[in-house]
């Protein structure tokens, strides 16, 4: 479900006057657009501060997703050094607030063929393959894709590594530098090594415009995925496409294209 934006200066006088505490009083902002789980999220250049920019993500507390809100600032102290850290939470006129350090980066990571991205991505996929979840991480990919695969699948997905779980375009910021920030770690889970870097593979068609032979090749140069059984690649892939088809069956718009790219990358796994 996509959350509706509410741009900063209407949100509730507790909560902006929570925020001008923290990167100062008539701080400069901007709205960031990309992006669907947080009501508020805006980039702060604090004139006073360690950190150039602070990114602030909200939500009010009665909202149906803040329980994904809460699981990414349980989480930031534990991730990766390609996570931006977590600066500080707080709770204030009914919203909880979390800020991150701000990343002078593209909106986003181009995915297609030829990109000069994919190289500096697949290696931060590489090292989050052989990341341990940590204790926080209880969330697992049979709770997500169970209801898409038989019963007897679950020792497939079940791992004790880091996942990411959501390794879309927009989930990636690349400085000029090439270095990769991976943001947005509300579903992470503990699972297999090698489950990121098969989404990766979906969103390289989706996202990118690949074929699923060159999302493979892609694919395959992140070792625990080429080490991966291949019945378990099928397994996920086909229970992600299963996935995107039931929402379109429920009535949620806008998935045609999300749908047959999820449905091209099982097809091609399960082809043999």
């Amino acid at each position: 479900m996509r959350v509706d934006r509410l741009p900063f200066d209407e949100l509730p006088e507790a909560t902006r006057q929570a925020i001008a505490d923290r990167v100062g009083p008539g701080c400069p902002h901007t709205e960031v657009e990309n992006g669907t789980s947080s009501a508020l999220a805006s980039l702060f250049w604090p004139s006073e501060s360690d950190t150039e920019m602070v990114f602030v993500k909200g939500l009010p507390l009665d909202h149906e997703r803040i329980g994904e809100l809460e699981a990414e600032a349980a989480v930031n102290p534990h991730l990766p050094a390609s996570a931006p850290r977590m600066l500080w939470q707080q709770e204030a006129g009914g919203w909880l607030l979390v800020a991150f350090e701000g990343v002078n980066a593209s909106a986003w990571a181009w995915f297609g063929d030829g990109s000069g991205h994919l190289e500096p991505i697949a290696a931060v996929l590489r090292e989050l393959s052989r990341y341990p979840a940590p204790k926080e991480v209880r969330l697992t990919p049979w709770e997500r894709w169970a209801a898409y695969c038989d019963p007897a699948d679950e020792p497939l997905l079940t791992g004790d590594r880091l996942v990411h779980s959501d390794p879309a375009a927009s989930n990636f910021m690349v400085e000029r530098s090439g270095r990769v920030w991976m943001i947005d770690w509300a579903w992470a889970m503990r699972g297999p090594a090698w489950i990121d870097t098969a989404l990766w593979g979906m969103r390289l068609v989706l996202d990118g415009n690949q074929t699923p032979e060159q999302a493979a090749c892609w694919a395959r140069t992140v070792p625990a995925f080429a080490a991966a059984p291949r019945e378990a690649v099928v397994v996920l892939t086909e229970a992600e496409a299963r996935s995107w088809e039931a929402w379109q069956a429920y009535g949620t718009t806008g998935l045609e294209e999300t749908v047959n790219a999820a449905r091209a990358w099982a097809r091609y796994w399960a082809t043999p």
